[in-house]
């Protein structure tokens, strides 16, 4: 199995590798300037000596640990064995360190060096012997050994340092994904959690964001399911009845002339379920612009939307009363289809036993059912989806509407004059 990289860890590594390995150079400079700091001091002294001290060929001169001599010859025996070879230079200090390490001092240290006097060349050297000298003494650790602890005690407090930080850093985070991965529709609607950094409030406002932006879309889609499903009934029966209709018509050799009408009806049934559906999703996408004017008859689109239902009234004892003109106006025709079949359904569909009047006078339009007491459920009249979907419509357009219940029934009205 892939083990996937963690931002967590990537990042605890690269601090203390960065971390550490600065201690480790900052603490090898300490060291470095340390002995660099001892050799300055003791070529400073061992300068200081050779000019100060007259001396000749054979005659050197000794002032505490150190020698001033004229000739390399001159110097101590036990100086010489180790060092072998007179300096070269001027000023340049060498030394050669035996025993001793990083934590504790060198057993003997040798130290040569040739200086000039005026027109003379003299040869200083001195000897520091831990045991006999207490030059390397000291009371306390030794300074290699006190960089050291230093430098394992500030590895230790950085590492220490790290992880709180990182710990609190990575707890919000956690909360974060924690919050993100239980994200669900009714917390979307809650005001979005204070995560402590601006950075990850704004990853929390993008997140819900974008998941209130993929639910709206998912919401529109089901609902233009949903609202395909009630309207595409009509057109639909209206097609399957026909179609069966001329089927019949064709075994019976029926004129082509009413054959042709049934043929006719089931092209409007096509037509008007293309409509509906460019209608529905311009609904529900919201895309904010008008659907194109043409020229409408209510009057007769209501009779024929009343002849495409009349499968609604099959089996039940409904008296139909259609009062209409023959005025035209400017209007969305599937937009207006929509509602009115809307309209004429719900007032068919919920009216078992009584009367369905429909009364169209140039653009206004009232749809009234009446039933006979108890034959009905008036708990549901005139609601359900048909009508939410004709209240969106008819929101959108900004066109009067009314949705009266009466004592026996219901009674809709709306007036198509503010068409955009």
């Amino acid at each position: 199995m892939k083990i996937l990289p963690s931002i967590r860890l990537y990042v605890i590594l690269a601090m203390l590798v960065t971390g550490i390995g600065t201690i480790l150079i900052l603490s090898a400079l300490s060291l470095h300037y340390f002995v660099a700091g001892m050799d300055s001091s003791m070529r400073i002294a061992m300068y200081a000596q050779g000019q100060q001290q007259n001396v000749s060929d054979g005659k050197p001169y000794q002032f505490d640990a150190f020698t001033v001599a004229s000739r390399w010859q001159d110097l101590p025996e036990t100086v010489r064995q180790i060092m072998l070879t007179p300096p070269t230079e001027f000023n340049v200090l060498n030394k050669t360190i035996v025993g001793g390490n990083l934590i504790t001092p060198p057993d003997v240290g040798y130290f040569t060096m040739k200086v000039q006097y005026g027109t003379e060349t003299r040869f200083v050297s001195t000897v520091f012997e831990r045991e006999k000298i207490g030059a390397f003494k000291r009371q306390g650790p030794p300074y290699f050994l006190i960089i050291f602890l230093t430098a394992i005690l500030g590895i230790i407090a950085f590492a220490v340092v790290l992880i709180l930080v990182i710990r609190r850093v990575t707890q919000p985070v956690e909360r974060l994904k924690n919050w993100a991965k239980g994200l669900t529709t009714q917390q979307l609607e809650l005001p979005t959690p204070d995560f402590h950094y601006s950075e990850l409030n704004t990853l929390a406002s993008i997140i819900k964001t974008s998941l209130s932006t993929v639910q709206e879309s998912l919401a529109r889609e089901q609902q233009f399911l949903s609202y395909a499903s009630h309207e595409l009934r009509t057109p639909i029966a209206v097609v399957r009845t026909n179609t069966e209709l001329l089927q019949k018509m064709i075994s019976k050799g029926v004129s082509a002339d009413k054959q042709a009408q049934v043929v006719s009806r089931i092209e409007r049934a096509g037509i008007t379920m293309t409509d509906l559906t460019e209608t529905l999703l311009w609904l529900t996408r919201r895309e904010g612009k008008s659907l194109p004017l043409n020229e409408v008859h209510l009057g007769p689109l209501i009779r024929q939307l009343v002849q495409d239902l009349d499968y609604l009234t099959h089996g039940k004892n409904i008296e139909l009363n259609i009062t209409t003109d023959e005025s035209s106006q400017q209007l969305p025709n599937t937009l207006c289809r929509i509602i009115m079949t809307n309209l004429i359904r719900n007032a068919l569909q919920h009216t078992q036993e009584g009367s369905v009047t429909i009364v169209q006078s140039a653009t206004s339009v009232s749809v009234i059912n009446q039933f006979e007491a108890h034959t009905s459920s008036s708990d549901d009249l005139g609601f359900g989806l048909g009508l939410e979907l004709t209240t969106r419509l008819i929101a959108q357009y900004d066109w009067p509407y009314q949705n009266i219940e009466t004592n026996r029934g219901r009674k809709v009205a709306i007036d198509f004059t503010r068409a955009c």
